[in-house]
């Protein structure tokens, strides 16, 4: 994870390093749960159970939790302040990776994620990088904690890795809205059969790579390996005949006269698109600090609300 040392750890002495251990063990403890004890904690930081004492006291004069002692049965996490938790835990800012943010979908899916965290005072570092293949790689490789991509590629990562969770699914139409996914030609192109011979196919992308091969399949075309974000440019150019498109992407806009959207065609590829339409966030598996920070603020029905403001105009994007 990113950022710096946190300043409240200078702030600890030598309390700080257990101080911050017994932070982020706390942030993935449900509420009313028994605490370890204090033998328990110093056997497991190799620390005396002074210091153990002294970390959980300055826990509690932080704000960041409140015990309860319950005799013989032991003592129970009460309440937790997550904010305060995460800043003495050094855990830093969180970085997730999502699309560029060129369509109202992505820029509300980007703006609710802001939100929840803004609201939550949890730093967050949003980067942009298409093709779900390429995010999952910057995932695998720690330089992100989180990343947002459709249901169905987070099925396929999930499948291909073992290491990969899936955190988050959100409703149909909340990562592609209904009938987005469509077929980008020129304008000219009346039959897709007869006047398209060269198909352009991100193969970064689980979610292109099997919709452009379940629609144009059957058909005697070449497959043409092409950036996602170029192929308006290489069937101006006409280095393509046609590639599946999100026909939300603002990237059309200055060239619109001369490209037509078709609708596709596959029924396969409808049936799948359903899949591809909805949003997922994937992390590592053992990131319990990640996995339960968004199983505390990461509500999906506040995901689609934000997005739904952002995309019919009640809210201006924030990313």
């Amino acid at each position: 994870m990113g950022g710096g040392v946190d300043p409240v750890i200078g702030l600890l002495g030598k309390n700080g390093l257990v101080t911050r251990e017994i932070a982020r063990e706390l942030i993935s403890l449900d509420l009313q749960r028994k605490i370890k004890t204090t033998s328990e904690f110093a056997r497991l930081f190799r620390a005396g159970q002074g210091t153990v004492q002294k970390a959980f006291k300055t826990l509690e004069d932080l704000g960041a939790i409140d015990l309860e002692s319950r005799g013989h049965l032991g003592t129970f996490l009460i309440s937790k302040d997550l904010s305060r938790l995460w800043s003495v835990s050094g855990l830093g800012t969180v970085t997730g990776v999502m699309p560029l943010p060129d369509s109202k979908e992505f820029e509300g899916i980007a703006t609710a994620l802001t939100d929840i965290f803004i609201s939550e005072d949890i730093p967050l570092n949003l980067l942009h990088l298409n093709g779900s293949r390429r995010r999952i790689e910057h995932l695998k490789s720690g330089r992100a904690d989180f990343v947002v991509l459709s249901r169905f590629s987070a099925n396929q990562a999930c499948v291909e890795n073992s290491s990969l969770e899936t955190m988050v699914t959100c409703a149909p139409n909340s990562y592609y809205a209904r009938n987005s996914l469509t077929v980008l030609t020129r304008v000219e192109v009346a039959d897709r059969w007869k006047g398209v011979g060269r198909v352009g196919i991100d193969e970064t992308s689980w979610d292109h790579t099997e919709i452009t091969r379940l629609e144009f399949g059957s058909s005697p075309v070449e497959f043409v390996q092409t950036p996602y974000h170029m192929i308006p440019d290489f069937i101006m150019e006409g280095k393509i005949g046609a590639a599946v498109w999100h026909r939300t992407t603002r990237r059309v806009e200055a060239m619109s006269s001369a490209l037509r959207f078709l609708p596709l065609q596959s029924d396969t590829a409808q049936h799948v698109s359903d899949d591809v339409s909805r949003l997922a966030v994937v992390s590592l598996r053992g990131g319990e600090a990640i996995l339960s920070l968004f199983g505390q603020m990461v509500d999906p029905r506040r995901i689609v609300r934000i997005q739904n403001e952002v995309i019919e105009g009640k809210r201006i994007p924030l990313f």
